[in-house]
């Protein structure tokens, strides 16, 4: 038979109020993550459009077919300027349009003699250089050319004068962009090839261009690797100094809980390691400094990785965790043989999961997100963590919103795995390590 309980003054409140401010601070996170997300998936002009746009526009990708039926032969460099006017010239003009890509084809006698393609994220990539503003003439090309090939910011295809099919092309009067593309052609003398259908149609797999202009902005530094390089390197960083946290954190809180005999001793060192979290961390920026120059290790990975070796409050945690395990079971290992070390690594480890998860969590966090000793201690782009990338794509007056919000997106799924992941770990360490008894 069910027994029915007597609820307490207050409590049906208490409940509303509990669940009232947890929805809040839900929406409250999630919120703003979803903008973000929705933000790195718009152009540039979404994003500060009034009214707001709350959802993504889809990009759209222009076809241009350019007919030299008629027009004396030449060679493969002369269409490649030619590909390259009727791709960036009127794109530049055009600039606040969703566009995806531009798809210039040129054909003669039906055949189809070359191809190039330019997708927005190497247009806006290099645009700065390319085309800084709307003034265009035919011998800028000769110039820009070197660029755009150094750079690999649009693919074109030869396919010389005997060609391949071309195809039927037709343009749709309907389409705004189109529209422009082709009064642009008509009222400029760029091209001189006949531009004979502009096609138009929306590309769903562009919507993810400001992921890829990302990785092209940050080659220019990084090298191939590009954005992924930053990544790299914090990973390396993030995931040595977890390491160097649970490995010696671990064992000196093992120490200070197990082996040392004396009260007053352990006490001294307690104090000790507790006292370190109360310095200032941006005044330990200077002798880190110096420390790091009298070891050459400016300007490497190391650097960043060695003040991360061990905290004082990572000691404590382990401390007071290793304090609840039962002292019968060490002595009984000890009894038996096992060395310190031994009974380290086979007995008190597997019993303390939860807080070695608590650590590498808690120490995966700030050292991920950790921004100021990294800008100092580095200065080669190669060994930039991607918080002093993020600085450095920031101040660029060409980089756009989209790009800065992908690059925010990449760097928060790491974080996102980690806390999903580990979250029972987490719930249970912190109740383990603040219970006494």
């Amino acid at each position: 038979m069910k027994r029915n309980r007597i609820a307490e003054k207050g409590e049906r409140s208490l409940k509303f109020v509990a669940y009232s401010v947890t929805i809040f601070f839900v929406i409250s996170a999630i919120v703003p993550l979803l903008w973000m997300i929705n933000s790195s998936l718009k152009d540039n002009q979404s994003i500060d459009a009034v009214p707001i746009k709350w959802l993504p526009s889809v990009p759209h990708a222009i076809t241009v077919t350019i007919d030299y039926t008629g027009m004396e032969a030449e060679d493969e460099l002369y269409y490649e300027k030619e590909a390259m006017k009727a791709t960036w010239f009127p794109w530049m003009v055009n600039l606040k349009e969703n566009i995806g890509e531009v798809v210039i084809r040129g054909v003669r006698d039906g055949q189809l003699i070359y191809k190039a393609k330019t997708p927005s994220s190497s247009f806006h990539t290099g645009q700065p250089l390319v085309v800084p503003s709307t003034l265009f003439n035919d011998a800028m090309i000769n110039f820009k050319l070197p660029i755009i090939k150094e750079q690999k910011l649009s693919k074109y295809e030869w396919y010389g004068e005997q060609g391949k099919q071309a195809g039927s092309a037709s343009s749709s009067s309907e389409d705004t962009i189109s529209n422009q593309f082709l009064s642009f052609y008509s009222s400029t003398p760029f091209v001189s090839g006949k531009v004979i259908a502009i096609q138009e149609a929306p590309k769903w797999i562009r919507m993810l261009e400001s992921y890829l202009s990302l990785n092209k902005i940050a080659q220019v530094t990084a090298g191939n690797l590009g954005f992924f390089q930053y990544l790299l390197n914090s990973t390396i960083v993030t995931l040595s100094s977890v390491v160097l946290q649970l490995v010696l954190g671990g064992m000196a809180g093992y120490a200070l809980s197990h082996l040392i005999a004396s009260k007053k001793l352990k006490f001294v060192l307690l104090m000790f390691f507790l006292a370190t979290i109360m310095i200032p961390d941006i005044s330990l920026l200077l002798p880190l400094y110096l420390t790091m120059k009298k070891l050459q290790l400016v300007n490497t990975l190391l650097a960043i990785i060695l003040p991360h070796s061990a905290w004082g409050i990572v000691i404590f945690l382990f401390k007071g965790f290793f304090d609840q395990l039962p002292h019968e079971l060490m002595q009984a290992a000890r009894v038996d043989g096992a060395s310190e070390f031994r009974t380290f690594t086979q007995l008190v480890m597997p019993l303390s999961i939860p807080i070695f998860t608590v650590v590498a969590v808690m120490t995966f966090i700030p050292v991920w997100n950790e921004f100021m000793w990294p800008l100092i201690v580095t200065k080669s782009p190669e060994n930039w963590t991607f918080t002093v990338a993020l600085n450095d794509l920031q101040s660029q007056s060409s980089i756009h919103q989209n790009t800065i919000m992908a690059s925010s997106v990449i760097a928060m799924i790491p974080l996102l795995i980690v806390f999903l992941t580990c979250q029972k770990y987490i719930e249970k360490g912190v109740a383990f390590t603040g219970v006494k008894g």
